[in-house]
This record gives structure tokens, C-alpha cells and sequence, in this order.
């Protein structure tokens, strides 16, 4: 098994960085690519866009992934992206060019590959550099591994948990995420706390694990940086209604000391949580229980706070001054913010905001729109 490496993608490094924006400050130059990528889960399509004349545009053409497609995410490092279909739309891990018409298909090994359930992909490079993709299979309880235009991924972990949602690179680790689901029973109910696991980077071998807080509930997302890492636990919903419990957290975690070193309830569910260009990551949250409206919270990964916390966050405000729900919400350098809203019947809007949440601008995006990147 070949070692992996910790690389630029989007969930971390390209935020953290700084890098260079293919537009001038002022957002007047003539753009070399799109800054601005967004997934259209239900339109099955990439789009990219950009600032010119201070004016949100569209750059290129749409991306298509596929009349199957139902993927909620991506990721990418310069022109190479990845995404998933889940056991709905038939397994397959999708590798694609942002400048190109290209689209790679990998799949599962072994009996029933199309209902393997891929979760969340995660961008790497193997210790020669190759890019690639860590991927949980949610339904096979293991971590795979694939490269662009090998058309079966190879399993790297075995025995990760019930419902992993995510792995991802931590320093000389891989961590796989457990959201600790009933995907057997077919509730998808919490069978306890989500569960943390740390691999081998080269053989995939159980290291050792992390206990969670023990009222966390599922799990988002992740971050690391370093040795540290920053775990969104979206919290719970009603079976029935479906409408959120509001019992959401933020977990900081050193990953080398295996050590949970602070739980923050978010006072409502989490929903999306997006490393900014400016160093900050955000975290889109519902409003409480019982509700879908959202606002957003700021974290400051440098310092480990939030500047915009659960008791003041960022309420992002629409054309005519009223309240606006967001997906998913990432600024730019300046701190300036895009909100994604979802809409399943219609085009959703990629809307751009002062770093506060007043509304500047937008452009519509596909239906369906849950996850957003910036270059």
C-alpha cells in the first residue's frame, strides 16, 4: 500500500494558505478559470463562476455528472475534482477536470458494488505524488482508495464503523469519521455517539481511537490542520416531521494526544461547515429546534474560538433586508461571504455578501445546491 500525504485540497490548505485569486482585487480582470465552484446535487452538475466589474458571473460550461448523480459534495486540488454517488444513484466515485470536458468513472470491487453507499471523498497524494481519493463505503463499513482512471478503488480499512461519513489525512493518521448510524435497520437512527478511528497512513491498520462527547449526535464534517482537528456533529432530527432537534456540536480534537479538548453545543443543527480563504471556517446552523431557517458561525481555526459564536452569530440578509436561509457559506480573502441556498423545485442562488451578511449580489446556481469551493 502506497503512503499518503496530507495535500492542498479544499476542506483545508487552499483556505489556510491564501492563494492568489485568478481575478485582480478589484475584481475587474479578465478571469483564467473559475474561483467559484458550486455542486448541484439535484441538476447533476459542477458550475464555476466569478467576480468581473464587481458583478458574480458564470465561467464555462456546466459540468455534467451523470444522469445518476446524487452526490451532496466535492472536492478538488487545481483543476482535478472528485465526487460520490451514493448506493441510490449506484456507487461510483466521479474524477473530473474543471477545465476540461473530462469525467473518470471508479467503482467498488467485490459483490453488489453499485450499492457500496460512497460517502464524502477526500483529495490525496500517494507518497509519489499521484492524486487520488480516500472514500468511505457507508454500507461496506470500509475506506477505499482510488485513483483517476483505475476502474475499481482498493480497500484500505476494514471495520470502521457503522455509518463512516467521512476520512480524511490527519498528520501520520487517517481518521475515519463514524456518524454511528442504524443503515441495516433502515432508520438511520443513532445507535450512541459518533466514533472516531485513526488508521495506519500506509497499511490502513487500526491505530487507536477518540472517544467523542457522549451527547454528540452524527456526524458533518471535519477539519485538521496539523495535529488538531475540528469535528462538526450535525445533531438530530425528528423521524417523523423531520425537523431538527437542535442539538448540534463543535468539537476540538488533538489528534496526536487523542484527546477531545473541548464540546461546544450550537444551540441548533449543523448543517454545512466550509473553510473560508480568509482562515476562518464558517458553520452553517439551524435557528434552535424545530426549524430549518438558518445563520452562520465563524471560527477562527488559529485561535481556536469562535468570533461569531452560537449567542452572536452571522445573520446573512437578502435583497429587501430579510432573513436568508443558507446551504453553505465560505468567504473569500477579504472576508467577504457566498451563501448557497438549496431549492429542490427551482434554481437555487449563489448570494454574496459583506463579511457581516448584508446582501451585495447573486447569481442563480441548479437546483439543489449543497456544497461550495473557492480557488
Amino acid at each position: 500500500m502506497r503512503g499518503l500525504k496530507w495535500v492542498c485540497s479544499i476542506a483545508v490548505a487552499l483556505a489556510f494558505a491564501g492563494c492568489n485569486e485568478s481575478v485582480g482585487p478589484g475584481g475587474n480582470t479578465t478571469p483564467t478559470r473559475g474561483d467559484i465552484i458550486v455542486l448541484n446535487s439535484l441538476s447533476k452538475t459542477l458550475q464555476q463562476f466569478n467576480i468581473i466589474d464587481d458583478r458574480l458571473v458564470r465561467f464555462g460550461t456546466d459540468k455534467q455528472l451523470g444522469a445518476n448523480f446524487d452526490g451532496e459534495s466535492f472536492d478538488f486540488i487545481q483543476d482535478l475534482f472528485v465526487t460520490t454517488t451514493s448506493a441510490f444513484g449506484g456507487s461510483q466515485i466521479l474524477f473530473g477536470n474543471l477545465a476540461g470536458d473530462e469525467l473518470l468513472i471508479t467503482t467498488f470491487p467485490g459483490s453488489l458494488p453499485t450499492l457500496a453507499d460512497a460517502g464524502r471523498a477526500t483529495i490525496i497524494l500517494d507518497g509519489a505524488a499521484n492524486a487520488g481519493a480516500l472514500v468511505p463505503a457507508r454500507a461496506r463499513n470500509e475506506v477505499y482508495l482510488a485513483f483517476p482512471g483505475n476502474a475499481l478503488a482498493q480497500v484500505l480499512a476494514s471495520d470502521v464503523g457503522e455509518f463512516v461519513e467521512r476520512v480524511i489525512p490527519a498528520g501520520d493518521f487517517i481518521v475515519s469519521i463514524d456518524a454511528n448510524l442504524d443503515d441495516i435497520g433502515g432508520t438511520f437512527a443513532p445507535l450512541g455517539p459518533p466514533k472516531m478511528t485513526l488508521h495506519d497512513n500506509v497499511s490502513g491498520d487500526f491505530f487507536d481511537s477518540i472517544d467523542l462527547d457522549a451527547a454528540s449526535v452524527g456526524a458533518i464534517d471535519a477539519i485538521t490542520l496539523g495535529d488538531e482537528l475540528v469535528f462538526l456533529a450535525g445533531g438530530g432530527f425528528d423521524p417523523v416531521t423531520f425537523e431538527a432537534a437542535g442539538d448540534g456540536s463543535l468539537a476540538l480534537i488533538n489528534v496526536s494526544d487523542r484527546g477531545l479538548q473541548v464540546t461546544t453545543p450550537l444551540g441548533g443543527n449543523g448543517l454545512s461547515m466550509e473553510a473560508g480563504r480568509n482562515g476562518q471556517m464558517y458553520i452553517v446552523r439551524t435557528k434552535g429546534a424545530n426549524t430549518l431557517e438558518t445563520d452562520v458561525l465563524r471560527y477562527n481555526f488559529t485561535i481556536r474560538q469562535f468570533e461569531r459564536g452560537p449567542t452572536n452569530p452571522i445573520q446573512p440578509l437578502d435583497s429587501d433586508g430579510s432573513n436568508l436561509s443558507c446551504r453553505a457559506v465560505t468567504a473569500r480573502v477579504t472576508g467577504e461571504l457566498f451563501c448557497l441556498t438549496f431549492e429542490a423545485s427551482s434554481q437555487g442562488r449563489l448570494v454574496r455578501l459583506t463579511e457581516d451578511g448584508v446582501y451585495v449580489d447573486e447569481i442563480a446556481v441548479g437546483a439543489g445546491a449543497t456544497d461550495i469551493g473557492l480557488r
